[in-house]
């Protein structure tokens, strides 16, 4: 069975035997496509959301579908360091879609659009039977500050922005039909995600950080793009994981592995991040002084190219295992 990275590697292949125009800087690879105009890079990604596989309608509100399907983006934009600018929109929808449902979802898309200053460009629609929602978004990074995955250096410590595994506990609940207010936060996490703009911004500024991703799939995939770009490995150490009291709360409910969660479970859109020892303590108190926020280590980078949770004195290889959409969860 074909996994994420394979079909990938295959469309990489493609690029090998195309003509490359001289403004791109970076394609395949990473959050976004770099390309170099004058004094800036222009960022561009693009996200698809399609029902049954990434929502349901029995638990997605419309507003939270178009919320989502932009946040998603920004979040892209956010771990190169960027400033999101401008999106489009594309959408397919049934022959006898509500409606009302249509303009749920163009309310979301307003409200995040409004909130992050972004404009809507242009997009296309289709009939189709299922949802299917596609964004593109363009932002904008300087020269010296953008951030890529591959910059990522032996020693190094590894960052995380916030607690791990909320939106899966939020999306187990969800499919539980819980009603439960003190899961109210798990479930926003899943619908409702924040892109972290304003961190990714500032992490580039500050000039201390070698290597960023948004986390998407879980910090066992997404630190192991961070690893194959580098040409590294890591260590992630268990006990230092930041797992808020909610989702260990819900895991123990639904009888599930928070750990499970927090690693491979995905859609948390944290900002997962390397700084060098030396300065990690600074960075640390820059983020606290500036943004009155917390930023969490939870391990360091190593020689090799493998990544291994360590708990006890005992190293588990994770590498790679977070969440795919063509196999199952596997951590």
């Amino acid at each position: 069975m074909l996994k994420e990275r394979d079909i990938i590697s295959l469309f990489k292949e493609i690029v090998k035997v195309t003509p490359s125009p001289s403004f791109l800087l970076k394609g395949i690879g990473d959050d976004a496509a770099v390309l170099e105009f004058a004094e800036t890079y222009f960022l561009c990604t693009t996200d698809l959301l399609v029902e049954n596989s990434h929502f349901r309608w029995e638990w997605m509100p419309p507003f939270a579908l178009g919320y989502k399907s932009l946040a998603v983006n920004l979040s892209d934009i956010a771990a190169m360091g960027g400033k999101p600018e401008c999106f489009t929109v594309s959408i397919g929808l049934s022959e006898d879609f509500p409606e009302e449902k249509l303009f749920g979802i163009l309310k979301g898309l307003e409200s995040i659009a409004k909130k992050y200053k972004v404009s809507l460009i242009g997009g296309d629609t289709v009939r189709s039977e299922k949802t299917v929602i596609n964004i593109m978004v363009t932002g904008r990074v300087e020269k010296d500050q953008v951030l890529f995955r591959s910059g990522a250096q032996v020693g190094d410590v590894i960052f995380v922005s916030g607690c791990l595994g909320d939106a899966a506990a939020g999306l187990a609940i969800l499919e539980q039909g819980i009603e439960d207010e003190s899961f109210s936060d798990l479930i926003k996490a899943q619908l409702l995600p924040e892109p972290e703009v304003a961190l990714g911004c500032y992490l580039a500024q500050t000039g201390l950080v070698h290597a960023m991703i948004d986390i998407s799939d879980g910090i066992a995939s997404d630190l192991s793009w961070i690893c194959q770009e580098s040409g590294l490995g890591a260590f992630i150490h268990q006990d230092l994981l930041p797992i808020s009291p909610a989702c260990k709360k819900a895991a123990k409910r639904l009888k599930q592995d928070y750990l499970s969660w927090a690693l491979g479970g995905g859609e948390d859109y944290r900002l997962l991040f390397t700084a060098s020892q030396e300065t990690a303590d600074e960075l640390k108190q820059k983020v606290a002084e500036e943004l009155k926020r917390e930023i969490f280590i939870i391990g360091e980078i190593t020689a090799g190219n493998r990544v291994y949770l360590i708990h006890n004195g005992q190293k588990k290889d994770i590498t790679g295992k977070g969440y795919s959409h063509f196999c199952p969860r596997n951590v």
